[in-house]
């Protein structure tokens, strides 16, 4: 987009009022100038903040397990040493992928990848296309998302050898943002429910599915104990579907515990049921999600290593903390 220059703004104005135009151009300049300096110096105060919050954590972490030996972090303690710095996931990278194909699509003016050779996953307007690549390499490479092995240890990884998402499944994606997970089952489920609150995903997510609208709904709301204009409860989105087995995967940034709780009776019901559930948002979270599906008889079974989720305030020994909870049940057949 052109912008007007000031002398081109000059140009424009009545000889009469000229010295006024011009102080008041002169303060609307200035102002707007010290507004976008004021941006810039706010975002590079804040970065600078988490670079020191980031290292203060680290030498915390290196202090406690000083004092406090323990062999259960040993692999990550000795990556974080090598690195000199904390990171969400301590695991070495085994491999890379080879090559990823990605664009920009004119007609919707998004920014896509492609996944599985023929997938696109777009993303949001007003991104490069090079930064929705490399979101794309994390969530695969970094996060091992999706499993491949990528890291030494994948605390991230959703499905396992045991909880998977099976031909015919009823597939619910709650906190979805890009919705990776769902457009990789999409061609195995009955049904994909891909619920996401933010609206700047809402977008790409309707460009992504579009091709399988005929198996996805997509609501925009946040999930609740209740149903209305901005809410649903996970009872209400199954409505007039009935499913014999039902795969829900959650990541909501911290709210995992409070969905399960005001969903109690869903996950009470009498169908096969595959829970993959974030634990690591909270201190706590692990422990907890994971005596109540065991008290409610499910098997249960953590994702492999952990994380160091530094974005909490709340961050306490031993730091680490379990990446995903997978929980499993089967019908009671008569």
């Amino acid at each position: 987009m052109r912008v007007t220059t000031f002398v081109e703004k000059l140009k424009g104005l009545k000889p009469k009022r000229a010295l006024a135009n011009i102080l008041y151009l002169l303060r609307y300049d200035l102002k707007q100038s010290f507004a976008d300096t004021q941006t810039q110096l706010i975002q590079e105060q804040d970065y600078k903040l988490s670079l020191l919050k980031q290292e203060i954590l680290y030498y915390k972490i290196k202090d406690y397990f000083a004092n406090h030996p323990s062999d259960s972090f040993t692999e990550e303690l000795q990556y974080l040493t090598k690195l000199g710095h904390v990171c969400v996931f301590p695991y070495v990278q085994t491999k890379t992928l080879a090559d990823v194909a990605y664009g920009y699509d004119a007609a919707k003016q998004l920014p896509y990848v492609i996944h599985d050779n023929s997938k696109k996953l777009y993303f949001p307007r007003g991104w490069e296309p090079e930064q929705a690549k490399q979101t794309y390499l994390n969530y695969i490479q970094v996060e091992n998302l999706l499993g491949g092995d990528y890291t030494a240890k994948s605390p991230h990884k959703y499905q396992s050898d045991t909880v998977f998402v099976k031909e015919g499944d009823v597939v619910i994606d709650v906190g979805a943002a890009e919705a990776l997970f769902a457009l990789d089952v999409v061609d195995k489920a009955e049904k994909v429910i891909i619920i996401e609150s933010e609206p700047v995903w809402i977008e790409p997510l309707r460009a992504t599915f579009e091709p399988y609208m005929n198996k996805v709904v997509l609501i925009h709301k946040r999930v609740s104990d209740r149903d209305s204009v901005q809410e649903v409860t996970l009872m209400s989105c199954l409505k007039r579907i009935n499913p014999n087995r039902l795969f829900i995967k959650m990541d909501i940034e911290g709210y995992e515990t409070t969905l399960i709780e005001n969903n109690h009776d869903l996950f009470c019901a009498d169908i096969d049921i595959n829970v993959v559930c974030c634990t690591y948002h909270k201190a706590d979270d692990a422990v907890t999600l994971k005596a109540y599906f065991d008290d409610l008889g499910y098997d249960t079974e953590f994702s492999d290593g952990c994380m160091l989720f530094y974005w909490d305030e709340l961050m306490v020994p031993p730091f680490f903390r379990k990446g995903v909870l997978r929980a499993s049940k089967q019908r009671h057949y008569i």
